[in-house]
């Protein structure tokens, strides 16, 4: 049921943003670059391995690997499950969004792009690497900046 919500969301999203592409406003432009940019200081905290500025992006109820059987809800469920990521000898986790979209009333967005995690081997041989495509839906708040409101993911198939 859970992963038939999820897949409802994104078609509804792409759906919209097939939309948005005919009429892409000067603000809908403006609301797709403060996304792009939000999802690389995002980024950035997790490299920098700060979590305090990476749960600031967070919003209080967001879904994280929305749509798997390890979904989680809330700021502080994400704090928990991503803090091997904020560890000095923990995984290293990078992305790079390759589009963003404003859609609707300009409040709700979106960012899809790839992602690398690299885990080292506890033997000291080369890391383990994996990589896939991710969605992070962004929400507008009052004051105007953006948070993580819902985010997933995919794994490449290994070779």
């Amino acid at each position: 049921m859970r992963s038939e919500r999820v897949t409802a969301a994104i078609f509804a999203i792409a759906a919209c943003a097939t939309v948005g592409v005919r009429a892409q406003t000067p603000d809908a432009q403006a609301g797709a670059a403060a996304i792009m940019k939000a999802d690389r200081d995002f980024n950035q905290a997790v490299a920098d391995r700060d979590l305090t500025r990476f749960l600031s992006l967070v919003a209080d109820t967001a879904t994280f690997g929305g749509g798997t059987s390890s979904e989680i809800h809330g700021r502080a469920a994400v704090a928990k499950e991503w803090a091997p990521f904020f560890q000095a000898d923990g995984p290293k986790l990078t992305w790079t969004p390759t589009k963003g979209e404003v859609i609707g009333a300009g409040d709700l967005g979106y960012t899809v792009g790839t992602w690398e995690r690299r885990v080292a081997s506890a033997a000291g041989g080369p890391p383990t690497v994996t990589r896939g495509n991710y969605l992070t839906v962004w929400k507008k708040q009052a004051d105007n900046t953006w948070l993580v409101v819902f985010d997933t993911g995919s794994t490449f198939p290994t070779k």
